[in-house]
């Protein structure tokens, strides 16, 4: 039972599951890890009922967040006692409302286009119209919650952009201009052409290429431009400024173990059993 003035920490995975049925590994880190929140991308052919009732046999209570059912990429999974409710559902991402701990999030779930479809330019481009979208999402979001009398809601962002941390479109003030510096971003916002961009906290580059642990969150030999990095870190979590101090940093990680075994063969992501892209697990409170 949780308790009226409990402080909780809500536990959430993400994971691209490349049109898997990876409905057993799911359960088994979710049952592990006690996740509170599931997220999944290529998520088309994941048994859903068979996964909400053997967590049911094990005493927990999830359900799918949707407003129609509907055959998506994208797929959210709540514990019951976390309030989750879906705010805006697009091709590309849903938004979805997490209210708790007397707090309001505005947590928004992508898929962006793939490296094997578009140029990075084109990536560029298309995360610089999504951030626009979001931004415009957030801002109505907000303009309801005033409207009651309601606290904001601060946007967490977690999924597969198919861009690096150092994108153009993820870094970049046209696009999320989300940044490595916390205390920069602490500053909320800088001006471009008299016009303010408010800035995200991009966690991700405190686990690139971190040493003994996965070195990304996919793995390529063989990139468009010659370049040699092997490991890309396409599936990221920004965070707004005021999020940070709510961010667990001892329970977030690229996800490389499930249970004892391993989602890395031979230094590579085992794709052929798995995924093509590996977890990204985080908490916050």
């Amino acid at each position: 039972m949780i308790l009226a003035d409990e402080v909780i920490t809500i536990k959430c995975l993400f994971w691209n599951i490349n049109k898997k049925n990876l409905v057993q590994e799911l359960i088994q880190m979710v049952m592990e890890s006690k996740i509170d929140i599931l997220m999944t991308v290529e998520s088309e052919n994941l048994d859903i009922q068979y996964f909400l009732s053997t967590l049911r046999k094990n005493g927990r209570r999830f359900e799918k967040k949707e407003i129609l059912p509907r055959g998506r990429s994208i797929i959210l999974l709540a514990d019951m006692d976390i309030s989750v409710s879906v705010y805006k559902e697009e091709k590309y991402f849903i938004a979805y409302k997490v209210q708790e701990n007397g707090k309001n999030r505005l947590l928004v779930v992508t898929h962006l286009t793939s490296a094997m479809r578009c140029s990075e330019l084109a990536r560029n481009q298309r995360a610089n119209d999504l951030s626009k979208t979001i931004e415009k999402v957030e801002e109505a979001c907000n303009a309801e919650a005033e409207k009651k009398g309601k606290k904001k809601y601060s946007t967490i962002i977690v999924g597969d952009f198919n861009l690096h941390p150092f994108s153009a479109g993820i870094i970049g003030m046209h696009g999320f201009n989300a940044l490595l510096d916390s205390d920069r971003v602490l500053k909320e916002s800088r001006k471009l052409n008299g016009r303010r961009i408010k800035f995200y906290y991009n966690p991700m580059w405190n686990l690139m290429g971190k040493r003994n642990h996965a070195l990304g969150t996919y793995y390529y030999e063989s990139d468009q431009d010659d370049n040699s990095f092997y490991w890309y870190t396409f599936d990221q979590v920004l965070l707004r400024p005021e999020l940070i101090d709510d961010f667990v940093w001892e329970e977030f990680e690229i996800v490389d173990h499930i249970g004892n075994d391993s989602l890395i063969k031979n230094y590579k992501i085992y794709s052929k059993k798995y995924s093509d892209h590996l977890p990204v697990k985080f908490s916050i409170t």
